[in-house]
């Protein structure tokens, strides 16, 4: 059994805030598991996104041979890559309202044992219109933990610790396309099957992964009752703003968490949820991307990871022709620039950002509402802006490698510093539609992504790399500065819509 924990314990790590949302005495609450259990709930589920952009992004350094094998031009190639990413998009309309219904294990069980096949089948194929099919289904397959991770986060961990997990589940999407092709370049060196091996290390890992979501997943679905949302003393009148709410400064005491034995969470699941149509399921996201809060994520996250999965794609055709005359291995070891970027974008948006807010919090003297998060983008907002410039003229007038590594760390830094501050920011905003407004951004943000990726090859070799990251330069910084007029003008917005938070 997970050994009991007292929650009053737990707030005092987090800077003595309040315990949002409130817990209730119902034993089937998540906000009550054990802290081992939730961090066990989260890499298991989490690790669904690693395993998705590992599959990936890997093959793009064996596009080389790929070219060869198949007799096809880079443009063909790219396809394998890009149309993957946008079908990971577009599964989230499938595997969120799957989970809503069936519950959110069994959506992400049943996705990763899927994964798993098609990986194996991408394994063994011999076509290139049948890698391609199978390119687009894993990617398809791959999509349910985009939507659905980010609501387990905020299904099992209050307030106060939101960020700093979101940023697990950042870090994990975001790194998994330094490490694919970092490994991938060794696998595709030195091993006899090449890029075939390096699909079976995936298939090894999707496998791997639907046995942990079994065996430390509980189902974490849970109806909140009204009484539990937090007090409701408010800072303004309520016409001025409408989603602020003052709540209690110290911490409630004395709930003390509930253990769960091994074979109940093995056991776990969620009965059918015949309260809500499957189509209904369909139409709400489209009605959540219409939220001012939702489509600054999605301009956010869009163009931060167009940013840097670009390069990714480019890096083979720019670093193995002269002056560098790199091989497979050299254009993988790239990446690692890229993980350094990751984790210190990790820090500031997850740990650091909690911070932030929490002084923010105590300095308002206990007014909480969801913009407060947007002061954390403060510090690291010009970091992956010039990041743009530094690509844009390094690549341009082929400058030393070690430049375009540095702006390389730069451009990755921005794409989990600033998504996973916007993440958590809707999430806080309507948590009782997290889902619905987590597949408006994965679905939207992967388009977004996907137009610039189709074309970013002929895009490059026409414009240079100095117009095409400028440009990128300046939608990056776009989004940074969108997040000024949010936070002042966010929460009437955002209407008479509920307090996030709960």
């Amino acid at each position: 059994m997970t050994p009991p924990e007292n929650i009053q314990q737990a707030a005092a790590r987090h800077h003595g805030l309040p315990l949002l949302p409130r817990p209730t005495d119902d034993e089937r609450d998540p906000l009550r598991w054990s802290r081992r259990l939730k961090l066990m709930a989260l890499g298991a589920t989490a690790f669904v996104n690693f395993t998705a952009n590992f599959a990936g992004s890997g093959l793009s350094v064996a596009a080389p041979v790929l070219e060869m094998q198949f007799h096809k031009t880079a443009n063909q190639i790219n396809a394998l890559m890009t149309f993957n990413f946008l079908f990971l998009g577009v599964g989230n309309y499938f595997w969120v309202p799957f989970g809503v219904k069936f519950g959110k294990r069994a959506s992400l069980v049943v996705s990763t044992l899927m994964l798993f096949a098609i990986l194996v089948w991408t394994a063994k194929t011999t076509t290139f219109n049948s890698l391609l099919a199978a390119r687009c289904l894993s990617g398809f397959a791959s999509a349910a933990g985009e939507s659905i991770v980010p609501n387990i986060v905020s299904d099992i961990f209050f307030l106060h610790e939101r960020a700093s997990m979101m940023s697990a589940y950042t870090i994990l999407v975001s790194s998994a396309t330094a490490i694919g092709p970092l490994l991938a370049s060794f696998i595709i060196q030195y091993s006899r099957g090449g890029w075939v091996d390096y699909m079976w290390v995936c298939a090894a890992l999707a496998g791997a992964n639907t046995l942990a979501i079994y065996l430390l997943y509980p189902e974490s679905t849970f109806e909140r009752p009204e009484h539990h949302l937090p007090p409701a003393g408010s800072a303004t009148s309520d016409s001025e703003k409408p989603a602020i709410r003052r709540v209690e400064t110290n911490p409630w005491h004395g709930v003390s968490v509930v253990p769960k034995s091994w074979r109940s969470i093995w056991t776990s699941l969620s009965s059918i949820n015949h309260e809500v149509r499957v189509t209904e399921l369909f139409f709400r996201p489209l009605a959540m991307l219409f939220k001012p809060a939702v489509m600054l994520a999605v301009f956010i996250y869009g163009t931060s990871l167009a940013s840097q999965v670009i390069l990714i794609f480019a890096f083979p055709n720019l670093l193995m022709a002269p002056p560098y005359l790199f091989t497979g291995i050299g254009v993988g070891l790239m990446q690692v620039a890229a993980i350094i970027g990751l984790l210190i974008g990790c820090f500031a948006g997850g740990y650091i950002a909690d911070v932030i807010t929490a002084v923010v919090v105590r300095k308002q003297k206990g007014v909480v509402y969801p913009e407060q998060r947007l002061i954390a983008m403060l510090p690291g907002c010009l970091i992956a802006p010039i990041g743009c410039i530094v690509i844009a003229f390094s690549c341009a007038h082929k400058l030393h490698w070690v430049a375009i590594a540095f702006g390389f760390g730069m451009v990755s830094f921005g794409t989990i510093f600033a998504p996973n501050i916007a993440i958590t920011y809707v999430v806080e905003c309507f948590t009782r539609n997290a889902s619905e407004a987590l597949v408006a951004i994965n679905v939207f943000k992967n388009l977004v992504a996907f137009l610039f990726l189709y074309t970013a090859v002929d895009w490059i070799a026409s414009s240079g790399w100095i117009q095409v990251y400028m440009i990128m330069f300046m939608l990056v910084s776009m989004g940074m500065m969108l997040c000024i007029p949010f936070y002042f003008f966010g929460s009437k917005w955002r209407g008479q819509e509920e307090l996030g938070l709960v």
